[in-house]
This record gives structure tokens, C-alpha cells and sequence, in this order.
């Protein structure tokens, strides 16, 4: 039997960042989902804080619009609520039972035979190009030649300007010749 705390935002907050880090969900899924929520959250009533069963995506869209107006884009609203929603029916699920807890929703229905089994390095291609046609925030394409593309991935949506400094001192450092100091 889940406790009665298990329902609470908090919980599921907690969830979405355990569960990316875990890799139940994609990462960048995970992430944007608890983003959304964060974001939202300002107007949920206190039962809903408490008890996330009672969350009805549509009505907490309502409230958030009334409240922020013209300030937020219909697109990027329907986009929140339908993060909002994934994030409540996979929680409700991995509570329900987390030893059959999947999220293969996507990827089951895309999936089809192929005529063979790809190879390591297809495999890591493929799965770039899905991550960056699903989560196109979370990588960054920067062509760095004609014929190759390298990808920024897992950039935080708050990356300071330090954090760009310091990346870019490594990858300055990986281009750099034998004759610079370690």
C-alpha cells in the first residue's frame, strides 16, 4: 500500500528527478516535465499540493492563463499541460507498481522489425537523432566542419556564462597541441 505522502507534489517533483537520474524517463523528458510543473505550480489550491490526484490539468491551465494573460503563448501552455499530464499518468503508474513501471509508450509505438541488428556506433546515432528530434532544447547541433556536426547535450536551461567558459576551456583544450602544459 503507498502512503499517503507518496502523493503529494513534492513526491512527484522528487520522482521526475530521481527518475531521470535513474533513466526510467529520459533524462531531458524528466527535466522538462518538472519544469513545467514548477512553473505551474503557483496555482495549484493546497489539496492539490497535498494530493496530486486531484490535479485536473485542464482547470490548473485555466488558472494559470487567467492569472498570466497575454504573458504566456497558448503553444507553450498546451505544451506545459501535456508535461503536466505525462508526469501525473507515469507517476500514478510507477506507484501503482514500480517493478513493471515502463515508459516505452513512445518508443513501442515507433518501433517497428528491421532487417537486422545494427551496430554499436548506428545504435548511438539513432539514439541521438531521436533524443534530438524529441527534446530539440536539450541538444544543441553546432557544425564545426562541412561534413560533421557535433552535439551540446544536457546544457541546463540555466547554463551561466562561467559554466559556457568552463566547457569551452575543455573543448579548447582537447584541440589544443602537445606543447601546452597539462
Amino acid at each position: 500500500m503507498v502512503a499517503n505522502d507518496s502523493y503529494t507534489l513534492e513526491a512527484l517533483l522528487s520522482f521526475l528527478k530521481q527518475a531521470g537520474m535513474e533513466g526510467l524517463i529520459n533524462p531531458a523528458t524528466a527535466r522538462a516535465r518538472r519544469k513545467a510543473l514548477e512553473h505551474l505550480a503557483g496555482e495549484l489550491y493546497e489539496a492539490e499540493r497535498l494530493d496530486i490526484r486531484q490535479i485536473k490539468v485542464d482547470e490548473l491551465l485555466s488558472r494559470f492563463h487567467k492569472l498570466e494573460g497575454s504573458s504566456i503563448r497558448p503553444e507553450t501552455l498546451q505544451i506545459y499541460g501535456q508535461r503536466v499530464a505525462a508526469a501525473l499518468t507515469e507517476y500514478l503508474d510507477w506507484l501503482e507498481n514500480p517493478a513493471t513501471f515502463t515508459t516505452a509508450r513512445r518508443e513501442r509505438s515507433r518501433a517497428f522489425t528491421r532487417g537486422g541488428e545494427l551496430s554499436p556506433e548506428q545504435q548511438a546515432a539513432e539514439r541521438v537523432t531521436l533524443e534530438a528530434i524529441e527534446n530539440p532544447s536539450n541538444v544543441v547541433p553546432v557544425r564545426i566542419r562541412n561534413d560533421h556536426v557535433v552535439y551540446l547535450a544536457n546544457l541546463p536551461l540555466d547554463l551561466k556564462p562561467e559554466e559556457a567558459d568552463r566547457i569551452a576551456r575543455v573543448i579548447k583544450a582537447l584541440a589544443e597541441t602537445g606543447d601546452a602544459p597539462a
